[in-house]
């Protein structure tokens, strides 16, 4: 297959460029590790098609959980259980690993401790950059979360916004102004289904029911900054990663999709490098 050449940091001097549009969104491959061999993430020639790879949360100490996902008639909901990686786990078993894949691996960032965990984690060799996912926030506070992260490191900086955003374009400006490389979205949406128990649980529904939500909210993003868009939320498809693509997203990430299928990244990507061919 061949390569398509994608920039996400362009203004960033480490920069952040992908080698395919299709990125593994944060968790969906878990700690990167378990399935590096399956997808030959070591393999120059390997064609899992994906460009890059964000991992799961990571926290200063981590925290013990059992992550969920509980099938809705409309998609997934994904419960983290307050499960997160710590910076030790990170910088000790697995960077080492991730150093030695043909693939960059971002980290993932949230909550009050993000910017530590960045400055911890900034200069260790196997990280290729951050992502920090945003709550549901004002414009102010985001520009206040991505300044302290971006004081905390100069590695590329993507900020993930989530779906419920009143205004995502004047958040994702603030996101701009305060250093931000890239901006993705959407994070999925709040919503709540009973477990098998039948306790309800809180989480965030991904899948194809969010899809033109989120495309909504990246096509009125992409038109209003000139940072890099990275497209997500329900993309499952051809035509949802085409759409995204049309709607001015840079790249585009698959979160529940590549959960329930591996090979999904080579099939989108490849349909990414036919239309930008055409």
């Amino acid at each position: 297959m061949g390569a398509r050449m994608v920039e996400l940091a362009p203004h960033n001097p480490y920069t952040l460029i992908i080698s395919s549009p299709v990125i593994a969104a944060a968790g969906s491959l878990g700690d990167v590790v378990g399935v590096a061999r399956w997808l030959g993430l070591q393999r120059a020639d390997a064609d899992h098609g994906l460009g890059a790879i964000i991992c799961s949360t990571v926290t200063l100490n981590g925290r013990r959980g059992q992550p969920q996902l509980i099938a809705t008639p409309a998609g997934m909901l994904y419960h983290h259980g307050g499960f997160s990686l710590s910076v030790r786990q990170v910088r000790e078993q697995l960077a080492p690993r991730w150093a030695t894949y043909q693939v960059p691996v971002l980290v993932s960032l949230a909550g009050a401790d993000a910017a530590a965990v960045a400055a911890e984690l900034s200069e260790v060799p196997g990280i290729a950059g951050f992502e920090l996912a945003l709550p549901s926030t004002s414009a102010l506070e985001a520009e206040q979360q991505v300044v302290r992260v971006r004081r905390a490191t100069l590695l590329p900086l993507i900020v993930r916004l989530p779906g419920e955003l009143t205004d995502p374009v004047a958040v994702a400006q603030a996101c701009v102004t305060a250093g931000a490389d890239a901006i993705a979205l959407i994070g999925g949406l709040p919503a709540c289904m009973p477990n098998p128990e039948g306790r309800l649980i809180d989480g965030r529904l991904g899948g194809p029911a969010i899809f033109p939500v989120a495309l909504r909210m990246v096509a009125r993003v992409a038109a209003a900054v000139q940072l890099p868009v990275i497209g997500m939320g329900g993309v499952a498809t051809v035509a949802h990663a085409q759409a995204m693509v049309q709607a001015g997203a840079r790249a585009v990430a698959l979160a529940s999709a590549l959960v329930s299928d591996l090979r999904r990244g080579r099939m989108l990507a490849e349909s990414l490098r036919d239309q930008a061919a055409q």
